[in-house]
């Protein structure tokens, strides 16, 4: 009885939340659940608090290093162990219960490290992951465990230990032991070289008030006799801001283009140390595209189909420039930004504010469990975290249920901004799911971390349509680490070559774009009404306007990353290469006196991969037009895109993956047609008639 009033107390609350906010009360419990501010853990007041995750050595940051310790005494057992044995499935068990026992340190500190919002917290994760590497150095540095891994013969297990030593090469572990000590001060300086070139992307330069006219002054930080330009300001209206915007922040930095070039030099270095041709190479074993000299055609097919579309557009924005600046209307690299962003504004005829109280989280959350159930039979269900499980109050725990097979994972909801948290949205692997030696299954555990607004009094948090895209397409990597239950953590779900790993994220867009798709949930979240389909259709539309400029900058940006990771010495500084490139394929002109490529970031975390995001989006559009576009509630194609894409994570080579969802090995004229039949398509033949 006592429960039953407080159970009645409890919702009698939260209808007065919702009707004193005029929230729709027709959501689903994880559409409530996302759509109702957070109300503080009263739990907490009760019972022992669990540590971070259900970690119990996490409860205070001092837990970081117990689990440290407690994970690299379980690898030194486990380096024993696989030493001991001979050559077979068994040594690749024990190395991926000894991967699994690093990265579930190493991983989860990897997030805390970014994400806590306790300075100490981030500070022994930090040291955490050091310690970790360190480790890992160490045992590269051995050498002899891992010959074990080279006789293994089933297909299966050879894919895995196959990976496991491609690893372990990179530190030279094959080699003898002066040059594994060589790879190991390589990587070590690679490592320092790295971080310092990520610093100086996002360093802002100061530059003298006096060379700039006043009127552009106050558009910047002002410093004494200083202005300091921390950014491009590429929507600036001004085209004189952008103008010196783009000139400060990319006037070279000697000591950046210095880190640079040791940076592309030594990763050379290690490459052919460990016996391979260019840095290239090494990154692309593995890959879709599989050698550079693929990536680079492709790169030059794409540009070539694209030049002309690329040119129209270039036009349309020197025709609006013209109309707005007609003593300036040469369209320069600083212009595209600003006014491509008025033309489909233009074109699109819908303020965009007009589309955020459709796109309630809430909903969008809804349409998320709608379509995964129909797709793949699973659904989200809400779990209230225990007491010191998760690092923000706002966070929400969500279990992800199978409607066969049970519980497939959790997922944590870090959605909402708060002070020093990283401004990126994207997926993090807490745990990675395996099979554990007993025959049961270790679950995933992931975290998605977006930036949305937090609710107020009167609304919950409403999306821009470009929020709930991200949303959609980090769920797709949340499925891939769901569904992908492989034998092995080492390959499981999104942990497979970066050219595929983006495709089951860009495939949620598409979804995300599909009107049948979208009226299951865009409903204004006062009044219930849905979203009209025109305002769909225009959505579509205006995402198309120029977006083959848009893609020819991202054709020219991986062509530079695949030069710059080319076979050395290049001959030519990486300013040279960058002038050579841009003319080969963006056609704006190099702006003599700047060095962009001293803010190109991803050349660390992507080197030689930044055209990834291209090929995985050409493989999306091949499955969504072949697969999902007559019905994107399909469930025998979502069955099928499940066993043959999800199911494997990188325990299969991505282009048998691939051949397997469309029955045929697609080649680079497909890849190639495929993104430029995405610019192509109207919005109705694109979101197909769902009358």
């Amino acid at each position: 009885m006592r429960g039953a009033m407080l159970c009645a107390r409890r919702l009698g609350g939260l209808r007065a939340r919702l009707g004193a906010r005029q929230v729709s009360t027709s959501w689903s419990p994880v559409g409530a659940a996302f759509n109702v501010r957070p109300q503080g853990r009263r739990l907490d007041l009760f019972g022992e608090r669990q540590g971070l995750f259900g970690v119990p050595a996490l409860r205070a940051p001092e837990g970081f290093r117990v689990a440290q310790e407690r994970a690299l005494r379980r690898t030194e057992q486990l380096v024993a162990r696989a030493c001991s044995l001979p050559p077979g499935p068994q040594t690749v068990l024990l190395f991926d219960e000894l991967s699994d026992a690093l990265c579930r340190v190493a991983d989860l500190a990897d997030f805390v490290r970014i994400a806590h919002p306790e300075a100490a917290f981030r500070e022994a994760a930090e040291e955490a992951c050091r310690s970790i590497g360190t480790a890992v150095e160490k045992y590269a540095e051995k050498g002899g465990f891992c010959q074990t891994l080279i006789c293994v013969n089933r297909y299966y297990y050879l894919r895995v230990a196959e990976l496991f030593m491609f690893d372990f090469e990179i530190s030279g572990i094959h080699l003898d032991n002066d040059k594994r000590r060589r790879a190991v001060d390589l990587n070590v300086k690679i490592l320092d070289l790295s971080s310092t070139f990520l610093m100086g992307t996002n360093l802002p330069v100061k530059a003298e008030k006096h060379l700039l006219p006043e009127r552009v002054w106050h558009h910047f930080e002002v410093a004494g006799d200083h202005v300091v330009v921390d950014g491009l300001r590429a929507e600036a209206p001004d085209d004189l801001v952008r103008e010196a915007a783009y000139k400060i922040f990319l006037y070279p930095n000697a000591g950046q283009l210095k880190c640079l070039e040791e940076l592309l030099s030594n990763r050379d270095l290690l490459a052919k140390l460990v016996g391979y041709e260019s840095f290239s190479h090494r990154a692309l074993q593995g890959t879709m595209a599989r050698s550079p000299e693929t990536v680079m055609q492709f790169l030059e097919k794409l540009s070539d189909k694209l030049s002309e579309r690329t040119m129209k557009d270039f036009e349309m924005m020197r025709g609006m420039k013209m109309k707005l600046n007609p003593q300036n209307s040469e369209l320069m690299p600083w212009d595209p930004p600003y006014y491509s962003s008025l033309i489909r504004a233009e074109r699109s005829s819908v303020e965009p504010g007009t589309y955020g109280p459709f796109f309630s989280l809430g909903a969008c959350m809804d349409g998320l469990d709608v379509l995964l159930g129909r797709l793949l039979g699973v659904s989200l269900r809400v779990q209230q975290p225990a007491p010191g499980e998760v690092w923000a109050q706002d966070v929400r725990k969500l279990a992800v249920v199978h409607e066969s097979e049970g519980l497939l994972g959790y997922i944590y909801c870090d959605f909402f901004q708060r002070a020093d948290k990283p401004h990126q949205d994207c997926h993090f692997t807490i745990r990675g799911g395996r099979v554990r030696e007993d025959g049961s299954y270790q679950l995933p555990v992931v975290v998605l971390m977006l930036n949305l607004p937090q609710p107020s009094r009167d609304s919950p948090t409403l999306l821009t349509p470009g929020m709930m895209e991200n949303l959609f397409h980090e769920m797709g990597h949340a499925m891939h680490s769901m569904l992908g239950r492989t034998r092995y953590q080492h390959v499981t779900g999104t942990r497979c070559p970066t050219d595929f790993a983006e495709v089951p994220s860009i495939l949620m867009e598409y979804f995300a774009a599909d009107y049948r798709v979208v009226q299951q949930f865009a409903r204004h979240y006062q009044t219930g009404q849905s979203l009209p389909r025109s305002m769909v259709s225009r959505l579509c539309e205006s995402k198309k306007v120029c977006a083959a400029a848009d893609m020819q900058l991202q054709v020219f940006y991986a062509a530079l990353d695949q030069l710059y990771h080319g076979p050395h010495p290049r001959g030519r500084c990486t300013t040279d290469v960058l002038r050579a490139t841009q003319e080969r394929f963006y056609g704006l002109p190099y702006v003599p006196g700047t060095a962009w490529q001293l803010r190109f970031s991803h050349l660390v975390g992507y080197g030689a991969k930044y055209y990834s995001y291209l090929m995985s989006r050409a493989v999306a559009s091949m499955v969504w037009r072949e697969c999902f576009l007559q019905d994107p509630f399909n469930r025998a194609a979502g069955e099928r895109y499940r066993r043959e894409m999800l199911a494997h994570g990188g325990g299969k080579e991505p282009l048998l993956m691939v051949e397997g969802m469309l029955q045929k090995r697609p080649s680079i004229d497909d890849f190639v047609n495929a993104l430029v039949c995405d610019l192509d398509l109207d919005a109705e033949s694109f979101l197909a008639d769902s009358e």
